[in-house]
């Protein structure tokens, strides 16, 4: 049955090579990819599992940073963030450089879920930090106030994964592949994941550090503008 998944999926990566990794059947292909990875690193976030398996995949994350602090809507950033830089990083060298074969062992979905895991160390560590100066600026100004402001710290854990919120991010990421049509930024985030700078990555791919954060941000502004649409048409913005 295995032999037989990966021949499958070899016949398929043929064919989308031979459309250049572009078109509608891409798209397709690669929306149910991420959709697939999304649930998957997403569930290890919510158990800490996570951890584990970038571990295992020689990316750990430094055990003082290690956290299960962190409620749905951001754990949803950081695993929307690591699918898009493992996209990348799945097209750039899986794909187009055809470092995946059907000789590997792996499936083209298990293959994708460990590029996810090489993208989330740089992710969440970006993630942690800025967290731990939110943290550490809110205390700050807590710091000989009313009690009242220190609540912060009894706000209930807010792992549990809320099955409408699963719906909302995956919709997200429907959306997600028509937005990485630039090579540029897509070579740049699989150089990130790498263990590439921002500004090394840019200059790899002919960018200035700024250009490609600006490239970046437009991506996620335009994801984000998507939801708000959507939302508004939800609450009655269509009658």
């Amino acid at each position: 049955m295995r032999d037989q998944r990966r021949q499958a999926d070899a016949a398929l990566v043929d064919f989308l090579r031979r459309k250049g990794f572009e078109g509608p059947h891409y798209t397709q292909f690669m929306q149910h990819l991420m959709e697939y990875g999304w649930r998957i690193l997403n569930g290890w976030s919510a158990t800490g599992q996570i951890f584990d398996r970038v571990a295992r995949a020689g990316r750990p994350i430094p055990v003082t940073m290690v956290t299960t602090a962190w409620g749905d809507d951001e754990r949803s950033q950081v695993v929307t963030d690591t699918v898009i830089k493992g996209s990348a990083l799945f097209r750039e060298h899986g794909l187009v450089r055809g470092k995946w074969t059907p000789e590997g062992g792996a499936s083209l979905t298990t293959y994708f879920v460990g590029a996810g895991l090489l993208a989330f160390n740089p992710v969440y560590i970006k993630w942690y930090k800025a967290y731990r100066l939110g943290q550490s600026e809110l205390d700050h100004r807590a710091a000989g106030e009313d009690d009242v402001l220190r609540a912060q710290r009894d706000i209930p854990d807010q792992r549990a994964t809320d099955p409408a919120h699963i719906v909302t991010v995956h919709d997200d990421i429907a959306r997600l592949r028509p937005l990485l049509p630039d090579e540029q930024l897509r070579g740049a985030l699989a150089l990130m994941t790498l263990g590439y700078t921002q500004v090394e990555a840019a200059a790899e791919v002919g960018l200035t550090s700024k250009a490609l954060e600006g490239r970046l941000a437009r991506a996620r502004t335009k994801v984000s503008a998507s939801r708000s649409v959507r939302v508004g048409l939800e609450e009655g913005g269509a009658r």
